[in-house]
């Protein structure tokens, strides 16, 4: 399993080389980009922090559930941190499993529990200045938008 936190542009080709395998039937990549609004606010960029030695070993930890609770040969997760621009990259997850659901279903649980363990924060910027984005909020999980 490949798990990081980094500071550089996610290599998406690195990750996807690692997962690949045989074995695997389905192989789904999923890309968390920055976008360019939030809450009816413009946003410019994102400047990701974490206290990381905590963070690794949390999404580390989470990566492990995801892969043994869904079957998931192979994965790949690597978070961004420091300054994201609009459009870009900052969370990558590369799944492979023989069929299909499981490395779907893998990804989707992964990236909710990501959001509720891991101390990631993040502080948006816009035309109106910048602020903190507060935690994920009860239920996330079970919204249908996120």
């Amino acid at each position: 399993m490949l798990v990081q936190i980094t500071e550089d542009p996610i290599d998406e080709a690195a990750a996807q080389a690692y997962v690949a395998s045989p074995k695997c039937g389905a192989v789904l990549v999923f890309r968390g980009v920055v976008r360019d609004h939030h809450e009816g606010k413009s946003v410019s960029k994102i400047d990701y922090h974490c206290y990381r030695e905590m963070a690794e070993r949390e999404l580390a930890d989470v990566a492990r559930i995801a892969a043994a609770g869904h079957g998931l040969e192979r994965l790949a997760v690597v978070h961004r941190i420091g300054e994201v621009l609009v459009g870009e990259t900052s969370l990558l997850v590369v799944a492979a499993a023989p069929p299909r659901r499981p490395a779907f279903e893998g990804i989707l649980a992964l990236v909710d529990d990501l959001k509720r363990r891991v101390p990631i924060w993040k502080k948006e910027y816009g035309p109106d200045g910048s602020h903190w984005v507060e935690g994920v909020p009860p239920g996330y999980g079970a919204r249908a938008d996120a």
